[in-house]
């Protein structure tokens, strides 16, 4: 009897330790790749976001220095009211825009400034460059200088740009500030060329030197150009899981990192979790170890199981049954969390593969099934439908001139207008840059009439002024139109409305061009468009 209990007692203490090790380096694999992974989708969307701030501000210095009357670099006083206006027309360097000579010296008769080498020396060289990250004064903000060059109408450099951003001011570390992963994870922006961290979600570490050589080895690979994810163990001596990844314009990269024993803390739980459920009688062990070890993990396998066939794609993605309150329990409710999580991304995934992101409104994908659709209602006695293909007059300029910011709100206000033209079962889509469709049907009025009523609608809505930044702005819109009743192709028929609308263009802009039409034939032989420019008709021949 003796024998029995102690082999019974040694069995259950061999299962309850083999089965908690067992979960235990299950779930800190899983739990660490799962984290690695969400460190490393952090650290790329900061990346691209830091990025793309510096591309815009570049971009914005190599425009402005192109359109700087050359007359000025001799007139200190004009052109320090040049960089004025337009530093308050664009914002984008807060801390202020200078021009320099070949040797340093501001030509804009301000006060003297310390130039930084790196911006000034590669701007004269004739390319874009960013200098390095220093400390504002009298702020714990970091500034950025950034030089582009000034080329004479020869094309030698002449002079130089540079402006200085304030990397806090438009929230664009906002992310190593406000972006605190946990309670003691962070982010940080590090500049290997300048072995500076450019910052940190600790304040303290913004602007300091990067640890020395053998200190952080997942540092030193980042900072010869490893990007990835691991394991480390940083300059406090704290086990960290760390991704890396790179801002490619600045040379920087971006660590999102978190401590090992706060990512795998549920591993902790479910250790005293089953510590503590595991200490049964023994005489109870002997009788019931069986039963207790199928009924502990028969939900777990079953919802293994069903997990690999979801894994598989053999059924759908679906929650498991929760049949305990307790660590099984627990894992599964997890299970059910980021699988409803999954499912809300996959969501958002096809809104986004359907809808443009800018304006809201359909997309070219989900505009070609919407006028599969229509075309088949029409062509099965529905009725005439009409394509009308949208092209903006004087959206370069407006975008050039006042930025990508303002062009993009113009976009939404003209698709929100648009909207308001038509009906809820019609389609207003973007196609393109400035380019917008609609698809319309069920017509009151003679097909032809109510579609060029339409058109009409449609220029004036769009031709009323947009107030952008204090700046009444006002663009037009081509139009080309298509009516069929059906038997016509998709792509032929926004191809016959394309081209309706570059004889639009042609015919003197803001004006609309209906294309000739007979059923199943969108845009028939030898035939002459309806117009309503003035000059369309004579312009433009009939299509052969």
């Amino acid at each position: 009897m003796t024998r029995l209990v102690v082999m019974g007692l040694a069995m259950a203490t061999v299962g309850t330790a083999a089965s908690y090790f067992q979960l235990t380096r299950f779930l800190r694999e899983d739990l660490t790749k799962s984290v690695a992974a969400q460190q490393t989708a952090l650290a790329e969307y900061v990346a691209r976001d830091i990025d793309s701030y510096l591309d815009e501000r570049l971009q914005f210095l190599g425009r402005l220095a192109a359109s700087l009357p050359p007359e000025l670099l001799s007139q200190p006083a004009p052109l320090a009211a040049w960089l004025t206006r337009h530093a308050a027309l664009s914002p984008v360097f807060p801390l202020g825009l200078m021009v320099l000579d070949r040797s340093g010296q501001r030509l804009d008769g301000t006060a003297a400034f310390t130039v930084d080498p790196m911006a000034f020396g590669n701007a004269l060289g004739g390319q874009p460059a960013l200098g390095r990250p220093i400390k504002m004064a009298g702020s714990p903000n970091a500034a950025l200088p950034m030089g582009t060059p000034i080329r004479s109408p020869a094309g030698e450099v002449v002079a130089v740009l540079l402006g200085t951003a304030d990397l806090a001011a438009e929230g664009l570390l906002g992310h190593p500030d406000d972006g605190r992963v946990g309670h003691a994870g962070g982010l940080l922006v590090v500049s290997p060329r300048d072995r500076l961290f450019v910052a940190s979600t600790d304040p303290a570490m913004s602007l300091k030197p990067t640890p020395a050589l053998g200190v952080n080895l997942l540092h030193d690979r980042a900072m010869t150009g490893f990007r990835g994810n691991g394991i480390t163990i940083n300059a406090k001596g704290v086990e960290e899981i760390s991704a890396i990844a790179s801002v490619p314009l600045s040379g920087w990269f971006v660590v999102a990192r978190l401590p090992v024993a706060e990512a795998l803390a549920p591993v902790a739980r479910m250790q005293h979790f089953i510590l503590k459920q595991r200490a049964p009688a023994v005489l109870a062990v002997l009788v019931l170890i069986g039963l207790i070890v199928a009924w502990l993990l028969s939900p777990l396998l079953k919802a293994a199981r069903q997990a690999e066939k979801m894994a598989r794609g053999e059924m759908p993605l679906s929650p498991l049954q929760v049949v305990r309150d307790d660590e099984i329990g627990h894992l599964t409710r997890a299970f059910n969390s980021l699988l409803a999580k999954l499912g809300e991304q996959q969501a958002e995934l096809e809104r986004l593969a359907h809808y443009d992101i800018l304006t809201g409104l359909p997309n070219r994908k989900l505009l070609d099934d919407r006028l599969r659709q229509m075309l088949a209602c029409s062509g099965q006695g529905g009725g005439p439908m009409a394509v009308l293909y949208l092209d903006l007059d004087g959206f370069k300029p407006l975008n050039d001139t006042f930025g990508h910011d303002a062009g993009d709100e113009a976009l939404r206000r003209i698709a929100k207008r648009l909207l308001a033209l038509v009906g809820s079962t019609d389609t207003v889509a973007r196609i393109g840059g400035d380019e917008f469709v609609l698809l319309l049907a069920g017509f009151d009025a003679p097909a032809e009439q109510a579609v060029q009523r339409l058109a009409q609608r449609c220029i004036e809505a769009i031709g009323e002024p947009l107030h952008l930044d204090s700046t009444e702005i006002t663009v037009g819109v081509s139009i080309g139109i298509v009516l069929t009743e059906g038997g016509a192709a998709p792509k032929a028929l926004l191809a016959a409305a394309d081209e309706a609308m570059y004889q639009a263009k042609q015919g003197g802009r803001s004006c609309y061009v209906l294309a000739p039409w007979q059923r199943d034939r969108p845009v028939p032989e030898a035939a002459r468009p309806q117009s309503s420019c003035e000059s369309c008709v004579a312009a433009v021949p009939a299509r052969q």
